[in-house]
């Protein structure tokens, strides 16, 4: 995923196609599952197996992209002093900055994992 932004799409189109093709992987995943296809194990078994494949390139697309990208939107500088609207001053470090992103961004990674998680557990029933 990193070599095709680097080279031929950049970042964010790269970023795209990964989820669209990870769509695909799940969608086959899913497919896997009907039970005409579960009824021949060979047929079930290959659909999971390219589902698996599938959702796999999309990922090393996505997961390879998306933290420098996330990364690239701050700005690159020294620290500097900003007015506020009410009068007081506060301090702008471009490394705290970062830092507070990253851990925003992997907050709701870890939030989107427990949801998932008691999710499977109300599908299941």
């Amino acid at each position: 995923g990193a070599y095709i932004a680097d080279t031929y799409w950049g970042r964010y189109k790269t970023i795209c196609w990964a989820v669209v093709i990870a769509l695909v992987g799940h969608v086959l995943l899913t497919v896997s599952a009907i039970p005409s296809l579960v009824a021949n194990p060979n047929r079930s078994l290959a659909c999971f197996v390219i589902a698996i494949v599938v959702m796999g390139v999309g990922t090393g697309g996505f997961k390879s992209n998306i933290a420098p990208l996330i990364a690239e939107q701050t700005s690159v500088g020294n620290l500097r002093v900003k007015t506020l609207k009410n009068g007081s001053q506060v301090i702008l470090d471009p490394v705290m900055t970062t830092s507070r992103i990253f851990m925003y961004f992997y907050l709701m990674i870890n939030v989107g994992a427990l949801i998932g998680q008691i999710g499977m557990v109300y599908a299941e029933q």
